[in-house]
């Protein structure tokens, strides 16, 4: 069912949002700010595995976007500000001298449904596997199976080649499948 918001104001997308943003249209800059603020955030979160460091990392990373936004090349916007927020976090945990804590934040439900108490303790078991996978790995499976990158958009967004990202995937998914087997 397509609501009546919908159908009267089809959605923009991203690039055209920004272009407007760019040309000086500060509602543009709002409705990307709201597609954003969930994933972002929460991509943050676990990468860091600090709440507060995360929402610093989140506003500094939109901060960068409004003042870079006469610069930007239009090209993938969702690339581009994971892009941002990624070396925003990647500089903080640089900065701390720290890897990330665990921090109990969850995958969005996108199923809409209760969960179950088994699915529940699937999630924070999977949580607690991911925080303790090496920052690399855990950025690369986050990037991939939370918020939808390829590997080639992870590799492009990380400077490092297909075939390195990939290899990264497989080992973190090897490390993840024998923490959980408990070898």
């Amino acid at each position: 069912m397509v609501s009546v918001a919908t159908a009267e104001r089809p959605q923009m997308d991203d690039e055209l949002l920004m272009a407007r943003f760019a040309a000086g249209h500060a509602e543009a800059f709002d409705e990307l700010y709201g597609r954003y603020e969930g994933p972002l955030y929460g991509f943050c979160a676990r990468l860091l595995g600090d709440a507060d460091e995360a929402a610093d990392a989140f506003q500094e990373a939109f901060i960068k976007v409004i003042e870079q936004r006469a610069s930007y090349r239009a090209g993938r916007f969702r690339s581009w500000v994971f892009t941002i927020a990624r070396n925003e976090c990647l500089d903080r945990m640089r900065r701390g001298g720290r890897q990330a804590r665990l921090l109990e934040l969850h995958a969005p439900d996108t199923t809409h449904h209760v969960d179950t108490a088994a699915a529940i303790d699937a999630r924070d078991e999977l949580t607690k596997l991911l925080a303790e996978l090496p920052s690399e790995q855990r950025e690369i499976t986050l990037l991939h199976r939370y918020h939808g990158f390829s590997y080639a958009e992870i590799a492009r967004m990380t400077g490092s080649s297909e075939a390195a990202t990939k290899q990264k995937a497989y080992r973190a998914l090897l490390t993840l499948r024998q923490a959980r087997h408990g070898e």
